[in-house]
This record gives structure tokens, C-alpha cells and sequence, in this order.
């Protein structure tokens, strides 16, 4: 990414300007800033700490039409809302508007001269602009072909990514997927694109590369050993961070639960295919299964590693569950929750008791209410753990619990 020039173009302007300066792209997100020597306001700290600008402030920037211009703009104070004046010059492409640099001037210090010098800058940044985005479009291809199931097609990425230093070929690589788990495809895909763009540009690590897909963002992590995922754990933490950040004010987005799965290191670039799918099946059986927690290794997925790989239909009548359980979910709620914490905790009574806050005499009445409605034994381990995987794969299709049910889940 181009980063390190735009930079340098920001401090380079500031410094001939003697004015603080700050590039953002078309969304007004941060993308660089110069250092700060001179009068700053709240507006500009919030932009560089949160790295995106209020939605009030985009309003009163708004109508002096910056996003329709084509030469620089000259915006007033704000004191309500914290606002110096500002200089605002439109950066675009053949055109296109790709961002806006923005010069801090309250008592409109900044004459022609200094003007005519922001609006080279401004010329040279959509440049740079416009070719970052054209890398990252390359980029995310080739990505993209790294972890195709297709043996050519991995090698010649892997070898693309190699000849441009940006992997090596022998060195242990992880993939994170990060999810929305309850936001429509269509809600979330501008979502992860930004919160993909944002990881890249705070360039959180050395070596990241990521994509945007549809439902989920991918990121593929250096690891300093194909035993030590550690890194990947870091990335995924930045990377839930960037996507919840991202979904803010957006619809639906307040109420966003940000899911990551991590796949097992691979030892070799051309097989970061196999941690792809590790890393979508773990975030598929996080957000089914809510005890998992919101970031889910493979390696630590224990059964679920079998079950998630169970070909699944959309109704728990067409899997591979008990069909004893059927008689459980649909028709008590209540009696079927009480197995279910019961199974997960062990068949320990008291820890099921305390969990449920029943008393336990309640608990074995509820118990044996199953016992007789279902026909299974519970004191039969063949009969547990038929019924506790028909529990497990009523979730991971969506059968359990009802749509609407709101009966939270046992943690053990």
C-alpha cells in the first residue's frame, strides 16, 4: 500500500503550509495524517483516534458541497461541535473522488500560493490513491487463488505472492475469518470491506494479507511456527475490533455479534487452502454454538470438528439426529433446555441445578419427564450421547432452538 508516500506527501504539505493537514478517503475515514505542532480541534483528535469522522460532522462539512467539488472548498467554525475552520481540497482521479485533504486554517492564514500547493498534493494523492486501489484488487485476486481448492491455481499465486516479497514460500501461514453472525449478506459485505480496508491501513501487521467476500473477511496470517497460532489470535482480536467498529451506525449493526475462526497454521504458502476451510468451518460453529465463544480455534473444537463436516439439511427431521430427540425439540422447550445443560455439563446434577437455578428435585422431575417422553435411558451412555449430538447438529443446521426462542444456551 501506498501509505508510506502519502505520508510523506501529508507532512511535506503541512510543513510548507505551516498548517495541520489530514488525508481521508472518499467515506471520510482516516487514511494519513501530518504531525501536530499547531491548533488542533476535537473533530480532527476524533478522526485520528477512531479513524472515521461523526456523522454530524460529515453533515456540517456536507453542505458547502465538498463532495461535488472540483477546486478547494473553504469550510467554517463550528464551535458547538468543535469544529476550526478548515481549507478543503477534493481529491480525485479523472474525475472520480477518491478522498479529501483537509488543512486546519481558523483565521484563513493560507493564501493563493499555499493553496495552489495543497492542489498538487492533491493531484499526486489520488494518484496514489487510485493505484493502492488497483493493488488491492491484484492482491485480493491472487489471495483469492491461494485458496481455491485447485492445486495450479494455488501454485501460481503462491509464486506471484513469492516474486513480489510479500510471502515466503516455506514460511507458516494461518487464515482468520471474520463474520457477521446476525446481518444480512447484503448488509454485511460493505461492512467487511471497510473494516478489510481499515486492518490495512493501520497496518496492524507485517505481511497481512486480506480479502472481502460476500459474507466474511478473510486474513492470511505469518506465524512463527506451524505450532504457534498466537499471532493469528492477535489478528483476529484486531480484526472483530475493526469489523464491530465498522458495523456501527449501520442497519442492524448495533446489535452485531462479530464471529472469528481460526484455522491451524500450515507449514507451507500453498496450503493455507487447508486453513481457509478450517477457519470457516470454526466460524460457522461459533455462530451456531454459543458456548464456543465469539473466536473459535479448530484445533480446539474437539467433536465439532466432526460434526460441522456432517452434510446438513435445513430441517433437524432430515439430518443425521436421534429421531427419539425429535419427540424433545419443537414440543418442550423448557424439558429439551433441561437435557441439553444436563448432557453439556457432564450429566452432573448439581452443576446442572445451579445452572438452570432449579431446585433438584425439579431437575430429575424434568429429567425423567424426558426419560419418559423420549424412551432413552440418560443413565446409558450410548443414549446420551445420541441425544447430545442431535442436540449439537440441531444447531449447527439451525433446527435448535426455535427461531424466536430466546432461552440462552448452558455454559459449562
Amino acid at each position: 500500500m501506498a501509505l508510506n508516500e502519502l505520508q510523506a506527501l501529508v507532512e511535506d504539505l503541512s510543513r510548507r503550509t505551516g498548517a495541520p493537514a489530514v488525508l481521508e478517503d472518499h467515506e471520510q475515514r482516516m487514511v494519513v495524517y501530518s504531525a501536530q505542532d499547531g491548533p488542533i480541534d476535537e473533530i480532527r483528535r476524533d478522526s485520528i483516534l477512531m479513524r472515521e469522522t461523526a456523522p454530524e460532522v460529515r453533515n456540517w462539512f456536507g453542505q458547502f458541497g465538498i463532495v461535488h467539488a472540483t477546486a478547494p472548498v473553504r469550510i467554517p467554525s463550528h464551535p458547538e461541535l468543535g469544529i476550526l475552520g478548515r481549507l478543503c481540497v477534493p481529491v480525485r482521479f479523472r474525475g472520480r473522488l477518491l478522498g479529501f485533504l483537509f488543512l486546519i486554517d481558523d483565521v484563513r492564514r493560507l493564501d493563493g500560493a499555499d493553496v495552489e500547493v495543497a492542489e498538487r498534493v492533491s493531484h499526486h494523492a489520488a494518484l496514489l490513491l487510485y493505484e493502492d486501489e488497483l493493488d488491492r484488487r491484484l492482491w485480493s485476486s491472487v489471495l483469492s487463488h491461494l485458496l481455491t481448492p485447485d492445486l495450479e491455481m494455488r501454485q501460481v499465486a503462491a509464486q506471484q505472492l513469492v516474486e513480489q516479497g510479500l510471502a515466503a514460500a516455506d514460511a507458516p501461514h494461518a487464515v482468520v475469518v471474520v463474520r457477521l453472525a446476525n446481518i444480512p449478506v447484503s448488509g454485511a459485505e460493505e461492512v467487511i470491506g471497510e473494516a478489510m480496508l481499515e486492518l490495512l491501513r493501520r497496518r496492524v501487521q507485517p505481511g497481512l494479507l486480506q480479502m472481502a467476500r460476500p459474507d466474511h473477511g478473510v486474513l492470511l496470517v505469518p506465524v512463527a511456527s506451524p505450532d504457534d497460532d498466537r499471532q493469528a489470535a492477535v489478528t483476529a482480536r484486531e480484526a472483530s475490533a475493526a469489523l464491530a467498529r465498522a458495523a456501527r451506525g449501520k442497519p442492524h449493526g448495533g446489535d452485531a455479534r462479530v464471529i472469528t475462526g481460526i484455522g491451524d497454521p500450515q507449514a507451507q504458502l500453498a496450503d493455507a487452502h487447508h486453513s481457509y476451510r478450517e477457519a470457516l468451518l470454526a466460524a460457522k460453529v461459533a455462530a451456531a454454538v454459543p458456548t464456543v465463544g465469539d473466536v473459535a480455534h479448530w484445533r480446539d473444537l474437539g467433536a465439532f470438528r466432526v460434526l460441522v463436516q456432517v452434510p446438513l439439511c435445513d430441517d433437524v427431521r432430515s439430518s443425521c439426529a436421534d429421531p427419539r430427540l425429535l419427540r424433545l425439540i419443537g414440543h418442550d422447550d423448557d424439558l429439551a433446555g433441561t437435557v441439553e445443560t444436563y448432557l453439556d455439563l457432564g450429566c452432573d446434577p448439581k452443576r446442572t441445578a445451579e445452572q438452570l437455578r432449579l431446585h433438584r428435585a425439579t431437575l430429575y422431575y424434568r429429567l425423567g419427564k424426558a426419560a419418559r417422553l423420549t424412551g432413552a435411558d440418560l443413565h446409558d451412555g450410548n443414549d446420551r450421547l445420541a441425544l447430545h449430538l442431535g442436540f449439537k447438529l440441531a444447531r449447527l443446521n439451525g433446527s435448535y432452538p426455535p427461531a424466536g426462542s430466546s432461552r440462552p444456551e448452558a455454559t459449562s
